[in-house]
């Protein structure tokens, strides 16, 4: 599905369902039959497309022919290009974004560099890149894209707190509107893992290689969904005392067992973790008290 139809389909039910959006009184949400290829088409000299659209390829922006015909006048003749040398006399060759080191008009992206707080590609001047590229002026970390600098976002800590932030409440926001919403995290896990064997029923396993730092049961029990984990034994330290990134858990089934097992070799927090059952033994005392999870499972 292309991502204009997921747009269009996600702020028709935004509209539908949330206050918010409603406010902002949108008329009608529409879409070109033929997408804006065919738009460019029948309109070779942009009709009323301003600017260009960009693409998820190593073209990075396409345009109406019109305007891709004088780009292509403007490599060959360069900066010494005359108007009487623009093929086509059009408006539309109006730029619309700017370079973000010095603010000069520009559309083209250049090189590789991308912005280094989000990843998006950089716009970059030519005069610019070319200073980066011999040493006479370098771009550093302060040249951002325009959302980050308008957003004030300066590293990627800070960028992914917000995101997590706005996705929590958003979701808040959603079970507030519909008690049955469930929120999506993991989900992808949930539907392309399936569960493993289990033959022995056993329902008691050992995790290992998590990231010591951020994982905690909140996040745990958040990435082991659907299954239903019952009691968490954190392994730690004998002289520091501090989780070192090892547990064994307890779920509810041996179905729920499997399902945490299909977890084996996943990348979670940035490390692969590593699950396997771990029966417990007849001796031992299991589960261990105090290792229940907080409002059960």
């Amino acid at each position: 599905m292309y991502r204009c139809e997921r747009a269009s389909a996600l702020l028709k039910q935004k509209i539908d369902k949330e206050d918010d959006t409603k406010a902002l009184d949108i008329k009608g949400v529409y879409q070109l039959q033929g997408g804006v290829d065919k738009y460019f088409k029948e309109f070779p000299t942009g009709g009323l497309w301003k600017g260009k659209n960009y693409t998820f390829d190593k073209r990075f922006a396409h345009a109406p022919s019109a305007v891709e015909a004088v780009e292509r006048t403007k490599k060959v003749l360069g900066d010494d290009m005359k108007v009487e040398d623009i093929p086509v006399k059009s408006a539309e060759v109006e730029i619309l974004g700017k370079c973000e080191a010095c603010n000069k008009p520009w559309d083209m992206y250049r090189g590789k560099r991308r912005c280094p707080t989000c990843g998006v590609p950089s716009l970059i001047c030519r005069e610019c890149f070319e200073a980066d590229k011999d040493g006479t002026r370098k771009l550093g970390r302060e040249v951002r894209c325009d959302l980050c600098v308008t957003e004030d976002i300066r590293n990627k800590r800070q960028l992914k707190d917000r995101e997590e932030r706005e996705m929590k409440e958003y979701e808040q926001k959603l079970q507030r509107l519909d008690t049955n919403y469930e929120p999506p995290t993991q989900r992808k896990h949930a539907i392309t893992r399936k569960p493993k064997p289990n033959p022995n029923r056993i329902t008691r396993l050992f995790l290992k290689n998590m990231c010591a730092k951020q994982m905690d049961e909140a996040k745990l029990l958040e990435v082991l969904h659907p299954a239903k984990v019952t009691h968490i034994q954190w392994l730690t330290d004998r002289n520091t005392g501090k989780f070192y990134g090892s547990a064994f858990i307890e779920v509810k089934t041996p179905e729920d067992a499997g399902t945490v097992l299909a977890f084996d070799k996943t990348i979670v927090l940035g490390r692969k973790i590593t699950v396997r059952y771990q029966q417990a033994d007849s001796k031992d005392i299991w589960p261990i008290p105090n290792t229940e999870v907080s409002g059960g499972y």
